[in-house]
């Protein structure tokens, strides 16, 4: 659930985001410049204002901004040759990002301060390069520029660049063969290609600078952002202090222990929930989960409590993409029966509908997700041999288990850690408490290691998410690593998906809850370690469903939703949108989720169960008997 093109505002929407300042750390070398690309270049400085545009030292831009249906303000510092600084608000959400020297920052939207590492720093510090015309620089500050061609449209005829930083991204630029200047850039940030366009052109000084500028997310029309410039201040005195990293705002109330807070959880559906209370009113189901990257609340919930939202915008989630709009609270409770827990003021959240996707496939509601701007204030403990959370103060811990330590990034707001499979395939995966999963393999890396043909045998299985379904392949792989641990026979899903965060290319992959579930996990985000400790499960061998059945919950009613092929269940007849009214003779609805998996999916294997189902109106009574499907 990432609102990505929220995120990429802070790193770099336009001109008026910042003419920022040189990449950080340039190498010294001169940089290609392919021979068709220098006159276009040359131009581009000469139309932009020559000497002007390398003589400016520092930047201060302040821009209005409407995006998601709602109207901000953009301001930019920037001072050559290390250091800028973007601070956004719009609605209910304030974001601020910025590199001082060697260092990136950024803010959530609850004013959390985390630094910047791995491709998060590096696409900063690209951005900041394009950002700063250093492609027009006599040795562009190290990056390079190559000649792609010629093309018309109906608005004109331009000369196609791509412009590539010394570290990040290229990115493909469009220069007006009229007036020499830039009309159009596309960049491409993981699986979401952003395009811009620049207009209005105006002298400031002795340099021309766009006025306007409008970036579209390819897919995500509703994500439309316009920035129009308002005012410039050129070679302003702009004190070091000024791009440092701020202190957090946005203060933390620890219930019971200061620093400390242990929270029971239930661990249904192989996900982590917990209750928790939205501006002091009665607590209610959400779920705990590292890949969101907003705490969410369900818009239907949102009504019901009366909760004010504000704005539209297209988010992303593991099945496709949906809307989302914006709130501000006063208060987030997560608290334990014996009232132990943690508080937080003012926090800012999406609200969109989550529930009518979760709550078939989890047999309860769930009034929310709780994301990355709770999670990333503490050292959170998941110890699910004894279901507990345990957050503490990130700046009084110190580790005193019996793990290992894994290093770890932030992926935007997802722990990342390096995984192998199969003794040589090797890759960075997010660790998503959210997910059921053992390792989601995401499309463009399946596909890049050919393990739809490797991997043999599986099945095909439907799985939802944000935004909707997909489909997924259930493998068996041979071995699974994560640093000293290791073990065989993993299930591992193939993802099919074509849209939406499973087709990232950035990543291999997410980690979820049946691999984390064998361990008590640590999540430090300051100081980004993951420490392991075994504990009873982690031995065992990964499981599959004996049944091959997945059921749904509407309201009173359960179906089937889904029938593996090869299975059990399809062996023994069961169809899809069959009703299911017993198993073994007890109702459904009183089994629970939990005792209806505790049967049809981990029962004893060879063992046979009766199910009564109605299907068209006419009641059958089906026995099937429980087979590993691999």
């Amino acid at each position: 659930m990432t609102p990505a093109a929220l995120r990429r505002l802070t790193q770099s929407a336009s001109w008026c985001a910042a003419l920022a300042a040189l990449l950080l750390a340039a190498p010294s070398a001169r940089a290609a410049v392919t021979p068709e690309a220098k006159p276009v270049l040359e131009r581009c400085l000469q139309a932009a204002g020559g000497q002007a545009v390398l003589d400016v030292r520092s930047l201060h831009t302040r821009s209005t901004i409407e995006a998601f249906m709602m109207k901000g303000v953009i301001e930019a510092w920037t001072v050559r040759p290390d250091r800028y600084l973007t601070r956004f608000e719009i609605g209910p959400i304030k974001v601020s990002m910025g590199v001082d020297g060697p260092a990136g920052w950024r803010t959530d939207p609850g004013g959390k301060v985390m630094k910047l590492d791995g491709k998060d720093l590096e696409e900063a510090q690209g951005g900041a390069w394009f950002d700063s015309d250093a492609y027009l620089l006599p040795d562009q500050a190290g990056g390079s520029v190559t000649y792609v061609g010629q093309e018309s449209d109906s608005t004109g005829s331009y000369a196609v660049l791509e412009l590539t930083p010394p570290v990040g991204r290229a990115r493909t630029a469009y220069f007006d063969r009229k007036t020499g200047l830039v009309a159009k850039t596309i960049s491409k940030n993981d699986q979401q290609t952003a395009i811009t366009r620049l207009g209005d052109y105006r002298p400031v000084g002795p340099r021309m600078m766009s006025f306007h500028s409008s970036t579209e997310i390819v897919g995500q029309p509703m994500n439309a952002i316009q920035v129009t410039l308002d005012s410039v201040w050129v070679n302003e005195e702009l004190p070091a202090e000024l791009f440092a990293s701020p202190s957090d705002q946005g203060a933390v109330r620890y219930l019971k222990t200061p620093g400390l807070a242990r929270l029971p959880f239930e661990y249904q559906a192989r996900h982590v929930w917990l209750r928790a209370s939205v501006n002091d009113g009665p607590p209610a189901d959400f779920i705990f989960d590292t890949g969101a990257s907003m705490t969410v609340i369900d818009s239907a919930y949102a009504a019901k409590i009366g909760l004010r939202t504000e704005g539209l915008q297209q988010g992303q989630g593991a099945g496709a993409t949906g809307s989302a709009s914006f709130a501000a609270l006063s208060s987030l409770t997560v608290a334990a029966a014996d009232g132990d827990g943690v508080e937080v003021k003012d926090p800012r959240v999406a609200v969109l509908s989550v529930n009518s996707i979760l709550a078939p496939y989890f047999w309860r509601d769930c009034a929310g997700v709780i994301g990355y701007d709770f999670i990333n204030r503490f050292v959170n403990e998941l110890d699910f041999d004894g279901r507990l959370l345990t957050l503490r103060d990130p700046k009084t811990f110190q580790y005193a288990g019996q793990g290992t330590a894994i290093p770890m990034t932030v992926a935007g707001h997802t722990p990342v850690v390096t995984l192998k499979l199969d003794d040589g395939i090797t890759g960075d995966f997010r660790v998503d408490v959210g997910s059921g999963s053992t390792v989601d393999l995401h499309t463009p890396f399946v596909k890049k290691h050919d393990l739809m043909a490797r991997a043999g045998r599986g099945v095909d299985l439907l799985g939802g998410g944000f935004g909707g379904t997909f489909t997924t392949r259930m493998v068996r792989m041979k071995k699974l690593e994560i640093g000293p641990y290791s073990w065989a026979d993993p299930v591992v899903s193939l993802s099919q998906a074509t849209v939406g965060a499973f087709t990232s290319e950035d990543y291999a992959g997410n980690i979820g809850n049946r691999l984390l579930e064998r361990f008590k996990v640590t999540l430090d985000y300051e100081r980004r370690q993951m420490w392991l400790e075994p504990g009873r499960l982690y031995a065992r061998r990964d499981p599959m469903s004996l049944s091959g059945i997945q059921l749904v919950r509407h309201a009173d009613t359960v179906k089937v939703a889904t029938v593996l092929a090869g299975s059990a269940a399809e062996k023994a007849g069961l169809r899809a949108d069959d009703v299911v009214e017993t198993l073994d003779g007890r109702p459904v609805l009183e089994l629970g989720f939990e005792g209806v998996a505790a049967i049809l999916d981990e029962g004893a294997e060879g063992s046979t169960h009766t199910l009564a189902v109605v299907r068209a109106g006419k009641a059958k009574r089906i026995k099937l008997t429980l087979t590993q499907l691999f």
